[in-house]
């Protein structure tokens, strides 16, 4: 599975500068380390295990990078940024429009940024609501991709 290490350590970095942390001290809290988040924040890391990436969000989490009116983890305030251009022809889709158009599309890095930036609830709802659920095998990976996602965020 390709995971786009320069964006998840951008992301990653500017979740602990906002907390205010150092990479010292989410390498304490989340048992990784200072090493494997100096090189995924440098971009010098080669891979990243979805466990490693698990407790390096779930640290983050504790250290209270959420957002306090949806109660859901937010790597980012800004728009996703996704690996494809879902709906380019539309200058400002709904929220609902997009979180289809990328779980149609189902690339992990792109479903992981949905989650971070509208929650795993309002994802999976959008996900049930449409006519995606049609699609046994497309649901199958999905639900995988969902369940996946949620365990990162699950100690949060």
């Amino acid at each position: 599975m390709f995971y786009d290490l320069h964006y998840i350590g951008e992301q990653l970095k500017s979740a602990r500068v906002n907390t205010g942390m150092t990479q010292v001290a989410l390498a304490d809290l989340s048992g990784v380390s200072r090493a494997t988040i100096n090189a995924l924040e440098n971009f010098k890391a080669k891979d990243i295990s979805v466990n490693t990436l698990s407790l390096i969000l779930n640290a983050l989490a504790r250290k209270s990078v959420f957002d306090n009116t949806d109660s859901h983890f937010r790597l980012t305030r800004n728009q996703p940024q996704f690996e494809f251009p879902y709906v380019w022809s539309q200058s400002s889709p709904s929220d609902e429009l997009l979180i289809q158009k990328v779980l149609e599309r189902s690339v992990f890095d792109d479903v992981l940024s949905l989650c971070g930036h509208y929650g795993i609830s309002k994802v999976t709802a959008v996900l049930y609501a449409s006519p995606l659920k049609e699609d046994e095998v497309l649901m199958r990976s999905l639900r995988r991709m969902l369940t996946n996602v949620q365990k990162g965020f699950a100690h949060a």
